[in-house]
């Protein structure tokens, strides 16, 4: 009995090192400790512990405690330590057991232990759309994001070509985001992500168009280069599994990023409404036109602000009592299509007064045109260039691999916001089943979006966060419910994890080239009303966001009970929101600089923010304690 109660206390023993080397993922002084834990875990739990918290020293936590085994089973669990052991000398965890933000330490082994994480859901990624009830969900969802993704696409269409001479422009874009929906709807690990074009690839472009300009190189032509540079080293970045860096992000750098989207879209709005009184001199003086002018601008704000507060009203619609529950089910639902359509309605009713619209190519050509002759230029651009179609010089070999330098920064571009992105999306608290696939997403843009793009004469896309965040809350359910501190909180239950709303958005982007007679109808300010809506609903839940509105409280005892506020004094808990909101009011500075040598910064400056996050506490000890850090950031 003595020596059977010694070796069941030897098995706890290596069961508590174990635990302690998970708290401690990057020790290596624990690397050949035998995992117990290999013997005890599901598939569907396997590798979870390895993504641990990456500043695990920084917040102090406590090993796992493991209640003591039975006598009778602590020979079956010494067994496995054996076994396990053995295995974890002998080679390395299996594929099938890795995290989605582990480090394999194989070639391609993140990407292979994506795909059969992965790929057994496949056939319930599309059935899923219409089981359970979600029919309704998912076609409303489609409904929304088509007008969420179609009017950012032209936007940025716009001033693509603006910013480029004409050679790429508004249907480009729109095929760009089309055609990169439909590739990611069927072969993306995260079909809940939304690709399209945003204002950091927007400022590349800017640069890499203007580099071209300076040495005469063909614009169209270098980009070929540049897209298949990127998408060589945004393979490389998937095959060896660099995408489990991202797990230094933590909370700080995720809220910032996601905090930034919507600043970005709410003030776009407003711009879009302000613009209607500074687009027309005379909305004040006496010229004859000024009624005219007043009366476009007047009628816009209103559009705009009520298409913002009918979608609001509908979304809170499920907690009224009037009507049946149905009829509120489908008005929270399709608010935002619903809004759309009766504010673009009641515009058309007041057509006189002109409010600009939706702008629309007639066309489905190349904006670019051949050189002195008008004529568009084909689909399929030369890689080696054409002097006589362009004007300009064909990429020589020095150029060509000099291409790889700005063809860098765009894969690093990609990298951040594809990652932050998805980062955002399989948050624990969206309560998400089927998990990510971090490098078979980028992989996917490598092999296929980014040649296509290049080849094509299309612009880049990468995940666009607003969007896509949207995209997730559209097929949400949420529930009120109390927590310990008697508050009313909001949880999600379920998430309708599938591809169909993918698929479906992106087919009708594809089918807007062809209904542009309807589709100038739509008034700009009504999508700006829209633009608001998202931004503002992607707000809650933001810890940053809940925690600037404490700064205009000034008696502490009515401070909402937030976790982190029963934790933290109030000295610690403000200096990390100016820490935090500092970082962001550079961020967000960086995307309002005009020249786009600096604008291109930007995402380089989001890759710092987990090593600023992880040096200024340091810097300031008396500060934060370890305490104070982990309810802060957990």
């Amino acid at each position: 009995p003595d020596q059977e109660k010694e070796r069941t206390a030897g098995n706890v023993t290596q069961v508590h090192i174990m635990s302690k080397r998970e708290e401690y993922p990057g020790d290596d002084n624990y690397s050949s400790v035998n995992h117990v834990a290999d013997a005890l875990e599901t598939p569907a739990t396997a590798g979870h512990d390895a993504e641990a918290d990456p500043f695990a020293e920084e917040t102090g936590s406590e090993p796992k405690s493991v209640p003591e085994t039975p006598d009778q089973e602590s020979g079956m669990v010494g067994a496995a330590t054996k076994s396990s052991g053995a295995k974890r000398r002998k080679g390395k965890k299996p594929i099938s057991e890795l995290a989605p933000l582990e480090f394999s330490g194989r070639f391609a082994g993140g990407l292979r232990a994506d795909l059969l994480r992965r790929v057994p859901l496949y056939v319930s990624d599309w059935t899923e759309a219409f089981t359970g009830g979600n029919c309704m969900k998912t076609t409303a969802s489609i409904c929304f994001l088509f007008f969420a993704c179609l009017s950012p696409a032209v936007t940025f269409g716009a001033a693509f070509a603006d910013a480029t001479d004409n050679q790429l422009g508004v249907i480009e874009t729109i095929i760009s985001s089309g055609m990169s929906g439909l590739i990611y709807s069927f072969l993306s690990g995260q079909p809940l992500c939304i690709l399209g074009a945003t204002g950091p690839e927007l400022a590349f472009t800017v640069v890499f168009y203007e580099i071209c300009q300076s040495m005469e190189v063909d614009f169209l032509a270098a980009r070929v280069w540049q897209a298949l540079w990127c998408s060589l080293f945004t393979i490389l970045v998937a095959l060896f599994d660099l995408s489990a860096c991202m797990k230094v992000c933590t909370r700080f750098t995720e809220e910032i990023f996601s905090f930034l989207i919507s600043i970005i879209f709410i003030v776009g709005a407003f711009t879009t409404l302000i613009k209607l009184y500074l687009a027309d001199p005379d909305v004040e003086g006496d010229d004859p036109a000024a009624p005219a002018n007043r009366a476009k601008a007047f009628l816009g704000t209103l559009l705009g602000l009520f298409t913002y507060f009918t979608a609001m009203w509908c979304r809170a619609f499920p907690k009224r009592n009037e009507t049946t529950p149905l009829v509120r089910k489908l008005i929270a639902n399709y608010g935002v299509t619903l809004s759309i359509l009766l504010y673009s309605g009641i515009n058309y009713g007041f057509r006189d007064v002109d409010v600009p619209c939706l702008d629309m190519p007639d066309e489905i050509v190349p904006t670019a045109t051949l050189n002195g002759t008008g004529e568009s230029r084909g689909w399929f651009v030369n890689p080696f260039g054409d002097e006589t179609a362009s004007g300009y010089d064909t990429p020589g070999v020095g150029f060509i691999f000099f291409t790889a330098v700005p063809a860098l920064g765009l894969a690093v571009l990609g990298y951040l916001d594809q990652n932050l992105t998805t980062l955002l999306i399989n948050r624990k608290d969206h309560n998400l089943k089927k998990g990510g696939a971090y490098h078979l997403d980028l992989f996917v843009c490598g092999i296929f979006i980014y040649p296509i793009c290049g080849f094509f004469g299309l612009p880049f896309t990468h995940a666009a966060t607003v969007r896509s965040m949207s995209h997730l809350m559209s097929l949400m359910t949420r529930e009120d419910s109390k927590n310990e501190h008697g508050q009313t909180v909001s949880k999600v239950t379920n998430v309708v994890e599938q591809r169909v709303t993918h698929l479906g958005i992106h087919c009708l982007l594809l089918a807007a080239l062809g209904l542009s007679a309807v589709l100038t109808k739509i008034p700009k300010v009504v999508l700006a009303g829209v633009f608001l809506y998202m931004g503002v609903t992607a707000l809650p839940g933001v810890q940053l966001y809940e925690r600037l509105w404490l700064w205009l409280i000034w008696d502490p005892k009515k401070y909402p009970q937030y976790d982190y506020v029963t934790q933290v004094a109030r000295k610690p808990l403000h200096l990390f929101t100016l820490f935090q909101f500092s970082c962001l009011a550079v961020l967000y500075a960086l995307t309002k600089v005009p020249n786009p040598y600096i604008s291109v910064i930007f995402p380089f400056f989001i890759a710092f923010l987990p090593l600023i996050r992880k040096l200024v506490p340091k810097c300031f000890p008396s500060v934060w304690s370890k305490e104070d850090l982990k309810a802060l950031d957990k």
